[in-house]
């Protein structure tokens, strides 16, 4: 069994036990959907489990996902810089090996919980335009594989 941390798309969280070759039950079909993330400048990683079929799916984005993957490849945490890399859909949050995620990895992520709902509640109309971005983007591309 491992211990992830789950993340919504609306914020909310919670510690999960779960074995990791189930973790559909909680993000929806997977394919090795994993990326590594960063909140901080420390150097250390952690690793995202989701699926990249929620953005296809019409799932909401997940900016804290979005936030620490951005951060992760460009050492930039600004995650509305870029709608086009945002992650859908729910995210468990694993130790950048696999490993358990320890309290202080859960510190990390809770923080950048706190950071994204301050930055959606200050900043309401630049979130909704990354929001809209993301979906559109998703429609799009949705759109483009019909045709």
């Amino acid at each position: 069994m491992s211990i992830g941390y789950l993340v919504y798309p609306d914020l909310t969280s919670r510690t999960l036990t779960f074995e990791i070759d189930e973790a559909a039950r909680f993000l929806g079909d997977l394919e090795n959907d994993r990326v590594y993330v960063a909140f901080q400048d420390d150097g250390e990683t952690l690793a995202a489990l989701y699926s990249a079929g929620a953005k296809a799916n019409g799932a909401e984005p997940n900016p804290v996902a979005s936030m620490a993957r951005n951060k992760a490849a460009t050492g930039n945490a600004n995650f509305l810089t870029d709608p086009t890399s945002a992650i859908c859909g729910p995210v468990i949050f694993i130790g950048a090996d696999g490993a358990d995620v320890t309290e202080k990895d859960i510190a990390k992520v809770d923080r950048g919980i706190r950071a994204v709902r301050n930055y959606r509640d200050d900043e309401t109309d630049e979130y909704s335009l990354w929001r809209g971005s993301v979906l559109a983007i998703a429609r799009r591309e949705n759109d483009a594989d019909v045709s």
